[in-house]
């Protein structure tokens, strides 16, 4: 049974659990009215940003393929353009899908499901040979330094996360410095946490955008993340990765000049 009752802009709850005898047990909650209207408010964002993110490929999608039916026997080599299109697209969406589920799977998770000891070192290491190619064809020096022993670089996790977590933020490194530039990525540690830089002397971020980057679906130039292929969800993936961790990360900025991410772990 269930008793809900309005006072003072908040909602108490009373719930009756049955027991042996149908006797049972009272206990009473109080929810905030303007925390529910925050959090429905939350929600109705949430989806009216999806809505909006998979509408603009679906309708690329669908205006591409068109295109390549009306001049697939006329224009093979428009038709192959059109069919490129069609791929990237694809491709675009097929990553934006996979990074909502993603962040909505971090979101329900309280902290990390069988924590391991993780080596933060060899992590970096695979993140940076998947990433070196794309520099290696931007003409973009990718770089790697660390101080201390090697047995302080353990924290408690989940592998696959933090492998997430450091990947998004090289590529972005990597995708927002132009040819010629470079990406040092650092880390250290000492009694109580490891530390990682990503340092990359890219294009910036202006100083009023700062503090909104985390964001879900939040981009600073709308038309370079979609030239780049972005979603808006990698830093706020990498926040919720790394505040499961029990870790925060924070940038440093400067437009012309480049970003640094600092990311912060507790020690195992």
């Amino acid at each position: 049974m269930l008793e809900q009752r309005e006072e003072n802009d908040s909602f108490e709850v009373d719930s009756v659990e049955a027991g042996s005898g149908g006797s049972g047990s009272r206990g009473s909650g109080s929810v905030s009215v303007v925390e529910l209207k925050r959090v429905n408010k939350i929600r109705r964002d949430f989806v009216a940003n999806v809505s909006h993110e998979l509408k603009t490929p679906a309708t690329s999608l669908k205006l591409l393929a068109e295109s390549l039916v009306d001049i697939l026997d006329e224009d093979p080599e428009g038709a192959r353009f059109f069919a490129e299109q069609l791929r990237d697209e694809t491709e675009r969406l097929a990553k934006l899908i996979t990074d909502l589920l993603d962040l909505t799977r971090l979101e329900s998770e309280e902290g990390i499901q069988n924590p391991q000891p993780v080596d933060v070192r060899s992590v970096l290491m695979v993140v940076l040979a998947r990433h070196r190619p794309t520099g290696r064809r931007k003409n973009i020096a990718l770089s790697w330094k660390r101080s201390g022993r090697a047995a302080t670089y353990t924290v408690r996790g989940d592998e696959t996360q933090l492998t997430s977590m450091f990947s998004n933020l090289v590529e972005n490194a990597v995708k927002y410095t132009p040819p010629g530039g470079r990406v040092e990525v650092t880390a250290s540690s000492d009694e109580s946490e490891v530390l990682v830089r990503v340092l990359d002397t890219g294009i910036g971020i202006p100083e009023r955008y700062l503090a909104r980057i985390f964001e879900r679906f939040y981009r600073v130039d709308k038309a370079r993340s979609k030239e780049t292929g972005g979603t808006g969800l990698g830093l706020s993936i990498v926040r919720h990765i790394a505040e499961n961790h029990g870790g925060r990360v924070n940038v440093e900025s400067t437009l012309g000049e480049g970003s640094t991410f600092i990311v912060h772990l507790p020690r195992e």
